[in-house]
């Protein structure tokens, strides 16, 4: 079995905070923190893939599944507020707006939870193709 992801998971949250904590004079320490921060999440990312790549077949189907259908979600609630207009005295939608889909922690704010979740789906898509399964 691949290893625990956990740890890295959690020293990545510290590794976080640390970097939102800094003070902005700091220049050593953050460029210590990014390049440390870069580090945690291509650990991770290896061992994501190691993971999907112990999937069974079937389990990746399923899992690519979700994943499409959590994409159009967050797709579609990015189209619903992106073309809503209020007044911004009852709430409007401004800069600082964030959408999240349900069961994720990513905001759309950004695509950065579209580009997540691509990112998996890249990745998923790849170990199909590489069994010989075609998605088209």
């Amino acid at each position: 079995m691949v290893g625990d992801i956990s740890p890295i998971l959690r020293e990545l949250v510290v590794v976080e905070d640390q970097l939102t904590s800094l003070a902005k004079e700091a220049l050593g320490e953050k460029e210590a923190l990014l390049a440390r921060q870069d580090e945690l999440r291509t650990r991770a990312a290896r061992l994501a893939d190691q993971v999907d790549q112990d999937c069974s077949t079937q389990d990746l189907l399923t899992r690519l599944a979700g994943l499409r259908r959590q994409r159009d979600a967050i797709e579609r609630q990015r189209a619903n507020v992106g073309g809503q207009s209020r007044p911004r005295q009852y709430g409007g939608f401004g800069e600082a707006s964030r959408v999240s889909a349900p069961g994720t922690n990513h905001t759309t704010a950004g695509g950065l939870g579209l580009s997540r979740i691509d990112v998996r789906i890249r990745r998923v898509t790849r170990i199909l193709s590489e069994r010989g399964i075609d998605l088209r």
